[in-house]
This record gives structure tokens, sequence and C-alpha cells, in this order.
């Protein structure tokens, strides 16, 4: 069955709480490709020692790429935790006190004080949480919202080719404007799951419910999708090509 994908957001610290998406979707929705990762696990058996912070590290675009395909093909690789940095030699420019920030930000999984440093220069911080919920620190909010948009086409080709056969062309899916999704930022802020495995093909049109949930994820399960909780819908109309919300003005986010 299609999955679904819960999204909550917190403009304060840029973080967004997932569920529904894969590293492989983080991977190849942004634009800011990591140069370099810095692993907050310290068990990790992947990456290479770096003697000043006593931590493993990832470096280069190739063995970056290998990292985030092993982590989509080998699902047993669990605890996933890192921040990316740009230059080795400002790593190891690192006070003990910076370090020992790092330790704990990679222990507690939540920033002490601002989860973007001055000499990593560092524009994510990745923490797995449990039952496939994941908390992201973006220093470019827009960043999240391209794989948000990556991630709503995929399924929703997915789910109006489900039924294709040998005698019937698959049908494209045009690409969301990042800027529709925007809109919903006050509704994330609340929580909301966009429920693609409620959805309903009338007619022409793709119907997806989107529906509010409390701050936890793991509530997602126990959401009703009913009236009570329902914000709107996000719809394809495959007739045009185009999507559009269906969600009341006032509450949507003003930009």
């Amino acid at each position: 069955m299609t999955a679904s994908l819960y999204v909550h957001l917190d403009t304060t610290s840029n973080t967004v709480v997932t569920q529904g998406f894969t590293p492989r979707d983080f991977y190849h929705g942004i634009t800011h490709q990591p140069k370099n990762i810095l692993l907050l696990n310290a068990s990790s058996d992947q990456g290479e020692f770096e003697k000043h912070t006593t931590m493993k590290i990832i470096r280069g675009y190739a063995a970056i790429t290998h990292y985030f395909d092993s982590l989509h093909k080998n699902q047993s690789l669990l605890d996933k935790r890192w921040i990316d940095f740009t230059e080795l030699d400002l790593l190891r420019e690192l006070t003990p006190l910076e370090i020992s920030e790092l330790l704990y930000f990679g222990h507690m999984k939540t920033h002490l004080y601002s989860p973007f440093f001055y000499k990593l220069q560092n524009n994510f911080v990745f923490f797995e949480l449990e039952s496939g919920v994941n908390r992201t620190y973006y220093r470019y909010l827009d960043e999240f919202y391209r794989i948000l948009a990556l991630k709503i086409n995929h399924l929703s080709l997915e789910l109006l080719n489900s039924r294709s056969t040998f005698f019937r062309k698959a049908q494209p899916v045009e690409k969301i404007n990042i800027e529709l999704l925007k809109t919903l930022k006050e509704a994330f802020k609340e929580g909301v799951l966009i429920a693609i495995d409620q959805s309903k093909l009338m007619k022409n049109e793709l119907q997806i419910p989107l529906i509010y949930a409390e701050d936890s994820p793991l509530s997602v399960k126990k959401i009703n999708y009913n009236s009570d909780y329902l914000l709107g819908h996000l719809i394809y109309h495959k007739d045009l090509a185009s999507w559009t919300l269906d969600v009341e003005d006032e509450l949507l986010g003003i930009y």
C-alpha cells in the first residue's frame, strides 16, 4: 500500500520531524550536497577515524553517495546520526568545548545552542529516532520542501499507476511547485499527516487528505480519519496536469 507522510515543523530551530521518508529521499532531494559528514554515533562502524574529534568521518562525494546508498539497501543500519561539514582543516580547529557540544548534540539528539556551527558551516543535522521517525535540521528550509515535493510526486505516480497494464501507458504526474507546499507552513507547525493511503480518485482528480496530527508522529497510528481532524486536500488535476490546495484561507501560512 502507498504510504502516508507525517510532517511537524519548528521554524525557530529549522527542525522538521518526519515519518515516511527514506535516506534516499533526503539525499536525492537536497541541492546543497554534503562535502563531508561527521558521524555523531560513537558506535558506528562506518567512516574513518578522525583523531582530533575522536569521531568517525566520511569524506568526499563518492564516499557520501556510497553511505546513503548503503543506508537505503540495508535497513538494519540503525541509529543514524550525522552532521555535515565543509573543510577538514576547520573541523580540526574545533575547541574542546565545541567538541563537547557536538557530543551532547549526538547523545541527546537535540541542540544545546545553535544546530549550525560556524567552523563546520553545516547545512544539515540528521537524527533517526524510532519507528521510521527522523529529526532533521535544515539551514535552508527550502531543502525540505523540495524533498517533500519529490516524495509526494513519487507516491502519487505510484498510486495513479498501480493498476497499469502492458496495454495501458503509465501516467506522468506534474511536479509540485514548492511554493504551494510552503503555504502549509502554519499547519505543519501543528503537525500534519499527508494521508496518501487515504487518497481518492474522483473523475480527473486525485484528492489527498491533509489531516491534523498531534506533535508526536507516533500518534499518527491513532488518528481517526474524520472531519474533526481534516485540514483539507492536496489535489492533483490529471486533465490539467496541475496541483492545487483545497484548504480554508485562514489555515494557510502567509508569505
